[in-house]
């Protein structure tokens, strides 16, 4: 059985026009009228994996980096550290011997923090649409 409210009044102690009566009691630790927010917290920041790179290279698979990087239209550090899965200074160490060895070109002028390079068989999009239809043409 519900709990009888006395005069009109619910059981909460509100009167019919949900003010509070007399007798209901007020919490001491919450102040009328004012809810404090709850505050925000900023650290939920999603954390990167740590990458575990290779810091050596064995035969067969610089043999494979010497005949795939000449066909890069942009080689860049940045690029070769996330298709070879090497660190930084193992990309340099490539760019170097590449450059040295002719199968890659500089693009633009020389600055000591970014290096941008093409291959040599590289070819750019309006050469292989070229070449693609030509491929096509000789096909009918």
């Amino acid at each position: 059985m519900p709990p009888k409210a006395g005069k009109g009044k619910d059981a909460k102690g509100k009167d019919a026009k949900g003010k509070l009566g007399k007798t209901a009691k007020i919490d001491p630790t919450k102040k009328a009228g004012k809810t404090k927010a709850k505050k925000k917290s900023w650290t939920k920041v999603k954390v990167k994996d740590k990458l575990n790179n290779d810091v050596f290279f064995d035969e067969k698979r610089w043999a494979k980096v010497q005949t795939e990087i000449p066909k890069i239209l942009c080689i860049t550090r940045g690029a070769l550290c996330d298709k070879y899965k090497v660190n930084g200074s193992m990309a340099r160490a490539m760019i170097k011997n590449l450059a040295a060895a002719g199968t890659i070109k500089r693009v633009g002028d020389h600055c000591s923090s970014f290096d941008l390079y093409t291959g040599v068989q590289a070819k750019s999009a309006l050469e292989k649409a070229a070449e693609e239809a030509a491929a096509a043409t000789k096909k009918k």
